[in-house]
This record gives C-alpha cells, sequence and structure tokens, in this order.
C-alpha cells in the first residue's frame, strides 16, 4: 500500500475488523487525517481506493529513470527499478 499511496493524488485506506475499524486517508503518499473510526457493518479486511497522479494515468511508459525519481521523493521509502520492458 505504501508505493500505491506514495504513486496516487490521493489514496483512502479502510480497515474493517471486529474489534474495531477505522479509515484514513492520504495525499501524494503522506498521510493527512488520523485514523478515523467509522462503524462496524459486520465485515472484515482491507479496501483501498486511490487515484494515480496525472503523469502515470497516459498511455505512454514512463523511463526506468523516471520512475526511480518518483520513489526517490519519500526518503523513508526503499525502492529497486529494474526495467524488464523490451525495447
Amino acid at each position: 500500500m505504501s508505493v500505491v499511496a506514495a504513486l496516487s493524488e490521493w489514496l483512502v485506506h479502510t480497515n474493517r475488523r471486529h474489534n474495531g475499524s477505522w479509515t484514513q486517508r492520504y495525499e501524494h503518499g503522506l498521510p493527512v487525517t488520523d485514523l478515523t473510526p467509522i462503524a462496524d457493518d459486520g465485515t472484515t479486511g482491507t479496501i483501498v481506493h486511490f487515484h494515480p497522479q496525472r503523469n502515470l494515468r497516459t498511455t505512454a511508459q514512463p523511463p526506468a529513470s523516471t520512475l526511480k525519481r518518483w520513489t526517490e521523493s519519500w526518503q523513508q521509502l526503499s525502492t529497486e527499478t529494474i526495467d524488464r520492458r523490451i525495447g
């Protein structure tokens, strides 16, 4: 989820448990809300809704160097970029 949050304009993470459910919103990889309790609806599980950054929503594929540069913005995130695309 961390990588998806980092590469999204916004992301909402909802975690449902029998002993307490919560939601939290992220913008550009950083939490912008605290964990917000939500009502129990009898279900369990995790749901993530997100909206990718505009430059990821194009049909063109960015070069590996661009992907690496994007992830370097978050110092607490460790990534390794391996470009296995042909061409």
